[in-house]
């Protein structure tokens, strides 16, 4: 199908954002209104259910993206990210949720779209893999969806950078740069959100945190490595912590980066060895807490970004 997704940033909570939009290079998409239905429960209609209403659609859904700085910049702001804007970098920290979203499928083939407004970012998972683009996937929750009679009269904008790759990944424990050891990577920022609706409404009307957020770091290892599993174990039982930075380079510029500084991380569990019948590997699951000096658990800077 010859289909399109996109992304605005709205002027404000309320105001769809369907002319000024940004290309998402998507490769799934599945922000949708989710029905649910109430049945009466009176009797006297036999075996059959008497009457029923939608009571509730649900403005929600997961878009993956083969990621580069320019979408990830607006996906970061959805999730109530903030960019400081330095000579040559631009830095990120977590602030108010102030950015809100629309999401659009463009079916340009059928001459249909639709739109989902009011979003924001839930949580956001950037995994990079052996063999592949970095990816960034964002949980959506929105307030209202529209579906339109006509495919989108506009020229979206290409986002700004060159894809991520998994080629310029960098990967550093305690200052030591670990990536040869490292098969795949897991970064999510969970601000878990929730949508809530009011009496007189199906959609939601505010969307609110449910409960504290937080920063998690799955890492899979290519062999069983020793040194980590103990040392693990060890910190573990020490509740000990650390600082992690994980870097991402662009496809065909290199000198671009992504870099996101975790200060102080500690061990979710203990470290697991994998696949132990065939070639032995490892898996390490991290938790990023709060930093006094950062106030933040995370600092993503995009650095040599002179243009942004």
């Amino acid at each position: 199908m010859d289909v399109r997704f996109l992304v605005g940033k709205q002027s404000g909570d309320g105001t769809a954002q369907v002319t000024d939009m940004t290309v998402l290079d998507a490769t799934s998409y599945s922000v949708m209104p989710k029905a649910n239905k109430v049945s009466s429960q009176a009797i006297g209609s036999g075996r059959w259910e008497r009457d029923g209403f939608i009571s509730k659609m649900d403005v929600s859904g997961d878009v993956t993206i083969e990621v580069n700085t320019g979408q990830l910049e607006i996906l970061l702001e959805g999730a109530g990210f903030k960019g400081t804007k330095k000579p040559k970098n631009m830095e990120f920290l977590p602030d108010k949720f102030a950015t809100f979203l629309t999401l659009a499928m463009d079916n340009i083939e059928d001459d249909i779209s639709e739109y989902a407004q009011d979003c924001l970012v839930s949580s956001l998972k950037l995994s990079a893999q052996m063999e592949s683009f970095v990816t960034a996937t964002a949980s959506i929750i929105g307030k209202k969806h529209t579906v339109n009679s006509n495919k989108l009269s506009i020229q979206p904008k290409t986002a700004k950078g060159e894809s991520l790759i998994c080629l310029g990944a960098v990967l550093k424990e305690k200052d030591s740069d670990v990536t040869a050891k490292i098969e795949s990577i897991d970064l999510t920022i969970d601000n878990k959100l929730e949508g809530k609706a009011s009496l007189n409404s199906i959609y939601n009307k505010v969307i609110r945190q449910a409960d504290r957020g937080s920063v998690t770091l799955d890492i899979s290892f290519n062999s069983f490595d020793k040194e980590s599993y103990k040392s693990g174990h060890d910190l573990l039982q020490k509740n000990g912590s650390y600082k992690v930075e994980l870097t991402f380079a662009e496809s065909t510029a290199p000198t671009k980066l992504v870099k996101i500084e975790l200060p102080k991380v500690k061990l979710s569990q203990a470290p697991e060895a994998k696949d132990l019948e065939r070639a032995g590997g490892m898996t390490k699951q991290l938790t990023a807490y709060y930093d006094e000096a950062t106030k933040s658990p995370i600092k993503i800077t995009f650095e040599n970004y002179s243009e942004m």
